[in-house]
């Protein structure tokens, strides 16, 4: 698939806006507006890192990131919770299934009201769960996208 510069450089910019939104941050209202961006954020990290994989470079750490099944790394961690979101981001705010979305922030371990079982490894981080699939806001989605950026930008 090929793709265009600026879609790429739209999308970069729309992830980092995203990554830094304050409905992340730890003081910030629980009125449910993260899971919005949380989609979001999914769904555009999904398509740079498809991207970068198609481009040869694919992101494969798998530091923190279940490995368990068809989820083996990084990316198919975005994959798989990509796949459990609407179609487009027109489609969030009607479609979006909210007890499959929770978060937690810093170190701990619960259940949440869905019944799943969480775990939070590290304090000042904020983990991001689909149904008990777990990923870092800052340590995994930030440390992928700048993994994928330098190779993004250098071939478009």
């Amino acid at each position: 698939m090929q793709y265009a510069a600026d879609q790429t450089k739209q999308r970069l910019n729309r992830v980092h806006q995203l990554l830094k939104s304050p409905v992340f941050d730890l003081k910030s209202v629980d009125d449910n507006s993260w899971k919005v961006a949380f989609a979001e954020l999914i769904m555009v990290s999904d398509e740079l890192l498809n991207q970068s994989s198609e481009l040869g470079h694919r992101i494969d750490f798998y530091e923190g990131v279940g490995v368990t099944g068809k989820i083996q790394d990084i990316t198919s961690l975005v994959e798989w919770m990509r796949a459990c979101l609407p179609k487009s981001v027109a489609d969030l705010s009607d479609q979006l299934t909210t007890q499959r979305l929770n978060r937690y922030f810093n170190q701990g371990t619960g259940y949440f009201a869905n019944g799943y079982f969480f775990t939070g490894e590290f304090d000042g981080e904020l983990a991001l769960y689909i149904d008990d699939q777990r990923i870092y806001l800052k340590r995994q989605l930030g440390r992928a996208i700048e993994e994928a950026e330098p190779f993004l930008t250098h071939l478009n």
